[in-house]
């Protein structure tokens, strides 16, 4: 049966998206909405300078009953795809020491943006001919973390994106690429976080994604839309298929981790009626499989 999680960051952000509120007040909300499982965030207060003391996160996992299964890498600072060597290697330092902060906590997987947009105004944009290049360096970033992994034990999900405005394209946007990039990498280290929205941004079917990447499929992010933009909005607020998503997870037996990655920014409600909706659907999910909410 599946373990539904929910992102902290739902309990963090305001409502401009910027990651602001407190991360221990929000494991214990998250416990509140009757989850087991929390997907963390290595972004937001506590990480301005790297990862924080990691005792108070403990404790407040073990207090709440909370599980850790997941928690998102830094993505708005750093790019593993650049094209300047020493923010690359900066990028792959901090992604490293939030695997480290997980293992401390007792986490298994941690979601990881493979590439990122370029942190300084020197450095272009993705472009066709320059995508394949930030491919490769993407590759490296993510061989040297193979290594943080296998010491830590904490292995990678790197989850599919999306071309930003003002990119011609943008590295691994599908499961068909990333499942050629990790192809020669230990599947008990590096899979795939399937972000849905993402592929309904990039107007891909959900279901047809999720049986491509199959049996490497560590982790999803679960929310909906139907605007040009990343929405984040509970299932049923938007376009997405979940009684076909729903079928592809049973054909592919997946046991990952199931987290609702979903934002009160573009919801009519307030965060805890944003809570309370998602607990709803999930009970309901529980009891009668992934389908359409309407």
């Amino acid at each position: 049966m599946p373990t539904y999680s929910i992102a902290s960051v739902l309990h963090m952000s305001d409502d401009t998206g910027d990651i602001n509120g407190d991360p221990i007040e929000a494991l214990r909300s998250v416990a509140a909405s009757g989850y087991s499982e929390v997907e963390l965030i290595a972004e937001g207060v506590g990480w301005e300078d790297g990862p924080p003391d990691s005792a108070p996160f403990r404790e407040a996992l073990e207090s709440t009953g909370l599980y850790p299964h997941t928690i998102h890498a830094p993505f708005r600072s750093i790019n593993l795809a650049s094209f300047d060597e020493g923010e690359r290697k900066e990028s792959v330092a901090q992604v490293a020491a939030a695997m480290r902060f997980h293992a401390e906590v007792g986490g298994r997987t941690i979601i990881i943006h493979p590439s990122g947009s370029p942190i300084s105004p020197d450095e272009p944009l993705y472009t066709l001919e320059n995508v394949g290049e930030a491919t490769e360096r993407a590759h490296r970033s993510i061989s040297e973390l193979l290594r943080v992994g296998e010491e830590t034990g904490v292995r990678m999900a790197l989850e599919n994106l999306v071309a930003k405005t003002g990119f011609e394209a943008r590295p691994l946007e599908t499961m068909q690429e990333l499942r050629s990039f990790i192809a020669g990498l230990p599947e008990e280290y590096v899979g795939i976080c399937h972000d849905i929205g993402h592929t309904r941004l990039r107007k891909l079917d959900v279901a047809n994604e999720t049986r491509i990447a199959s049996d490497r499929l560590y982790a999803l992010h679960i929310q909906d839309g139907s605007s040009d933009e990343d929405d984040h909005l509970p299932p049923g607020h938007g376009v997405i298929d979940f009684d076909s998503f729903g079928q592809a997870l049973d054909d592919i037996g997946f046991d990952g981790a199931w987290t609702m990655e979903v934002l009160a920014t573009n919801h009519p409600g307030t965060v805890e009626d944003v809570a309370i909706e998602l607990a709803t659907i999930r009970d309901r999910w529980i009891a009668e499989g992934i389908r359409n909410v309407r």
